[in-house]
């Protein structure tokens, strides 16, 4: 959502401020007003906009333990070994603050005895105990830092892992149900923040942990104690979180600007913009409007130092006052004989160790808080997409002699009226069958029934005397080779963007064999390493391909399976003439061996096809030989055709 921003204050305040980049601006030569600076973007509808700011302390210690259980679950699920060690790690560096305090009390009466030399005689096995306690405190924390980076990377992984396998294995009906997109990106950004997830959680128990152990001791040796512990720590807690608040305001109202200046920066440095940037001289207003929201984002980032610096300031003032408070209690209590010295001494060193670890718990608790909302959205997509992941039935379809639909439809989840009317049709193996039909007339979505990819809404879809609704999904895919309008062009060699994991039984000959059928054997023989050349250019050592170049390997793809059915949606729409006529002359010699389907747009391809199917409003309006449609007067395919021999 965009809201206007005040153009009057673009100009002069953002030209003074881009280096004089703006005064090589077109509009600044002729002496025209600059352009006004980018509007303001927020996107309201983020589900945890103001999360932060709107929760309350409750809220915030509520949702912190499931963010830490949630954690736990995660590291326990990849790595028991390394959780444990973490926990066991923290459980012994909290006993070692608990001892080490324990051991200075006890030193520290014989350090202030008349004779140094007697009381050090006295103390020193105290004090040994103390150092060694401090010692394997600092060691427990090397031991659990080690485990944490080793745990780390596998819960990133494993997180996206799931993630990732869930999506590919969802229904295709689970992409269009309302709002799953923006589902699957807080989620993505849940998996996200998983890489971290295992150190901030220790981190904070650590906190939590040192400062029970700090209060167990202080309780032990005095009940007043603990309340001196609390003064002198209190105020650093709540100006902590007060701190944590403005820290979040601030990136909460620059997150817009900085998502959309990332995205922006991916357009102004890749090379596929690079022509249109330069031939139509856009670089200096782009470089205007890059720099506006540069210096948006610097500007509230500085803004928010100001409240930070007064609410640290005053939360240190108090701290201060709260100590020398504390510092005065104790010195009463000495004075009136209620506490010795030494309790007063180690008194003063527990709470700097609590307030060390006060610090940690009010700062790791806000990132917690902020897993905590993400992971639950995490955990609450998986779930979602489990329950829609592709499990019909266990019956093993077989390459197909005959589809049939009978009164199959289809309605997409959003919509209230079908893409698909219903449907009766039969396809013959040896058959190559043309879909026609102008845009939004339904063809993809009869393809995707014809292949599987869905199951009618309505009605059935069959394959010889199987009903796809009851067969696993990925027996009848096996028998698929499908070339999308929208192609993959995989960031892998270009034998992989044949072959794409399946079997190579005769070697390279074979993608050589469908190499050759689409025309592209002189084009892989010139790439440096030919099947072994990385197809993307955006790596070192990869090189690109042309858009014609592109499609040709997709329908090498789909003939490199020699699938029983096989289906190509506009397979030529970036071709040169000849290409197009080579892969419609090879479809027609592999015809008698498979069922082929292919969508096209441009008519004259539609000669080659034994059938057309012409396609209206999710209904088949006519079909039969291209000669006989063309030649019956008020048909949609003659009517297309005329238009199409007009241009």
């Amino acid at each position: 959502m965009t809201t206007p921003h005040n153009q009057t204050e673009a100009p002069a305040a953002d030209a003074a401020t881009i280096g004089g980049e703006a005064a090589s601006l077109p509009a600044a030569r002729a002496g025209a007003p600059q352009p006004s600076a980018p509007p303001e973007l927020d996107y309201n509808g983020r589900k945890h906009r103001r999360a932060m700011d709107d929760a309350t302390l409750w809220d915030m210690a509520h949702r912190i333990p499931a963010a830490l259980l949630q954690t736990a679950r995660l590291a326990w699920s990849v790595d028991r070994r390394m959780a444990l060690t973490i926990v066991v790690c923290q459980l012994l560096s909290g006993i070692g603050t608990a001892v080490m305090l324990t051991a200075v009390a006890r030193a520290l009466p014989q350090l202030m005895a008349d004779d140094p030399r007697q009381g050090l005689a006295h103390a020193w096995p105290a004090l040994t105990v103390a150092v060694v306690a401090m010692a394997t405190g600092a060691a427990m924390w090397i031991l659990a830092d080690w485990a944490t980076r080793r745990l780390n990377p596998k819960i990133a992984s494993a997180a996206d892992l799931q993630l990732v396998d869930l999506h590919m294995r969802a229904e295709l009906a689970a992409y269009d149900a309302p709002g799953f997109g923006d589902r699957s990106q807080a989620a993505e950004i849940g998996a996200l923040r998983a890489v971290d997830l295992a150190d901030d959680a220790k981190t904070l128990t650590n906190g939590l942990v040192q400062l029970v152990s700090a209060a167990t001791v202080l309780t032990s040796l005095h009940p007043l104690l603990l309340g001196v512990l609390l003064l002198s720590v209190l105020p650093r807690g709540m100006g902590g979180v007060i701190a944590a608040r403005v820290d979040y305001r601030v990136h909460d109202q620059t997150i817009s600007a900085r998502n959309v200046r990332g995205m922006m920066r991916w357009w102004l440095t890749t090379s596929e913009l690079a022509d249109e940037l330069r031939a139509n001289t856009m670089r200096p207003y782009l470089h205007f409007w890059y720099r506006s929201m540069c210096d948006r984002v610097v500007t509230r980032e500085v803004a928010g130092a100001r409240p930070y610096l007064r609410i640290t300031l005053l939360a240190a003032c108090l701290g201060g006052m709260f100590t020398l408070g504390m510092w005065a209690s104790l010195a009463a209590l000495v004075l009136a004989g209620a506490m010795t010295t030494a309790l007063a001494g180690t008194a003063v060193v527990a709470s700097q160790t609590a307030g060390r670890s006060l610090n940690s718990i009010i700062r790791y608790s806000t990132v917690m808080f902020h897993h905590g909302l993400y992971l639950a959205d995490y955990y609450e997509f998986i779930d979602e997409v489990r329950a829609m992941t592709t499990a019909r039935g266990t019956v093993q379809a077989k390459p197909p002699r005959q589809i049939r639909l009978e009164a199959a439809s289809y309605t997409y989840p959003s919509k209230e009226s079908p893409s698909v009317q219903p449907i009766t049709l039969t396809l013959n193996r040896g058959e190559v069958v043309a879909l026609v039909g102008e845009n939004g007339a339904g063809k993809s979505t009869l393809i995707r029934m014809l292949t599987g990819l869905t199951t009618p809404t309505q009605g059935r879809a069959f394959w010889d005397d199987t009903d796809l609704s009851t067969a696993d999904a990925d027996s009848v895919w096996q028998n698929v080779g499908l070339v999308p309008q929208k192609n993959g062009h995989w960031p892998l060699a270009a034998r992989e963007n044949i072959t794409l994991g399946q079997p190579r039984e005769h070697g390279d000959q074979r993608i050589w064999d469908a190499v050759e059928r689409v025309g592209m054997t002189k084009a892989l023989r010139e790439l440096p390493n030919d099947l072994q050349t990385l197809l993307a250019r955006s790596v070192w050592g990869g090189h690109e391909l042309s858009g014609g170049q592109w499609q040709r390997l997709a329908c090498a793809r789909a003939m490199y399976r020699e699938s029983a059915v096989l289906v190509l949606d506009e397979p030529t729409s970036e071709m040169d003439a000849r290409g197009e006529h080579q892969i419609f002359r090879e479809l027609r010699a592999m015809a008698p061996d498979r069922i082929t389907v292919v969508v096209t747009h441009r008519l004259d391809n539609v000669r080659m096809a034994d059938r057309v199917i012409v396609l209206d409003q999710g209904a088949i309006r006519e079909q039969g030989s291209f000669d006989e449609l063309i030649a019956t007067e008020g048909s949609l395919l003659g009517e297309l055709y005329a238009l199409a021999q007009d241009r």
